[in-house]
């Protein structure tokens, strides 16, 4: 059996008579000693640990043996703890504390839902998607502490910038869990008041403004359909923020793809070409590591439901 790495912690005990050679403390006999400690008698303590009484009072005298000290005083009522014995109680209990923090840290069993947890998604996404789901979270798990972080760039999981991640393309890495998580539908949006100054967009688009992703996210998909279908239309506003975007088209500055759900927050209205801007794929992803995480994996039960 494996030494409990705690078991060092126990010098402070005196012995009344010199150890054997094998005085070795192991976990099992720490949780013998602190059932017996806790139960009073061998009687009662012994179920707790799947135990015969038997079995249980030869475990203990060899304990004893082997430490060459006794723990227990024998009497009538019980067994009580000798001055070694308290000794011994003060560490074994901080070590069963330690032993089940660990236990919930690595396993990640129910007792362990509470604690942070750090997300990060775009703005829109964030606000629109995760928002309402994280409050129901947050209602079936009081104790975790949800921080979301929304920005556009790309967080490094290897480095622990997040636990979770939300983004529009797979992961790469062969540390990084990842799966598929909802497919956003897009639309191309206009102001009432700018259809009326512009008209419905016909052709080439020559004469219409479009609304965009920035320099840095051009190569999006969406961008690429709009200047496919409105090559001579000019652009009047580009921003990495869909929030941004879906503001100004209210304001009239121009034509935006947008994702729908953006879209139905804002008086817009949507102009239909025979071919919808393509659907893009969101993507979740967490480090391995993090896979027993209790609080992760009730947050994905609950994302997922």
């Amino acid at each position: 059996m494996v030494e409990h790495p705690y078991a060092s912690g126990l010098s402070p005990v005196k012995s009344t008579k010199p150890p054997t050679e094998t005085s070795t403390l192991e976990w099992d006999d720490v949780r013998l000693f602190l059932a017996i400690a806790r139960a009073g008698t061998l009687s009662a303590a012994a179920p707790r640990l799947n135990l015969t009484q038997p079995t249980a009072g030869r475990r203990l005298k060899a304990l004893e043996g082997r430490l060459g000290i006794t723990l227990f005083q024998r009497t009538p009522a019980g067994f009580r703890l000798t001055d070694d014995g308290e000794v011994m109680l003060q560490y074994a209990d901080r070590m069963e504390a330690e032993a089940l923090a660990l236990e919930r840290r690595l396993v990640g069993d129910g007792r362990g839902l509470e604690g942070l947890l750090r997300l990060s998604s775009s703005e829109w996404f964030g606000r629109q998607i995760l928002a309402p789901a994280l409050a129901g979270f947050s209602i079936r798990h009081p104790k975790v502490t949800v921080e979301l972080v929304v920005d556009s760039r790309l967080f490094d999981l290897n480095r622990r910038d997040a636990d979770l991640v939300f983004r529009f393309l797979p992961f790469d890495g062969p540390d990084i869990v990842q799966r598929r998580f909802m497919t956003v539908p897009y639309g191309l949006y206009a102001a009432p008041a700018y259809l009326e100054r512009r008209g419905m967009p016909r052709g080439d688009g020559a004469g219409h403004s479009l609304i965009a992703m920035d320099s840095q996210l051009s190569t999006q998909a969406d961008v690429a359909w709009l200047r496919r279908h409105f090559p001579e239309a000019g652009f009047a506003l580009r921003s990495n923020s869909r929030d941004v975007q879906a503001a100004a088209c209210a304001a009239g500055a121009g034509l935006a793809v947008l994702p729908r759900a953006v879209a139905v927050g804002h008086p817009l209205v949507e102009v239909d070409l025979g071919e919808p801007p393509p659907a893009r794929e969101v993507w979740l992803g967490y480090h391995r590591d993090l896979r027993r995480l209790a609080r992760l994996r009730a947050l994905l039960d609950h994302l997922v439901a």
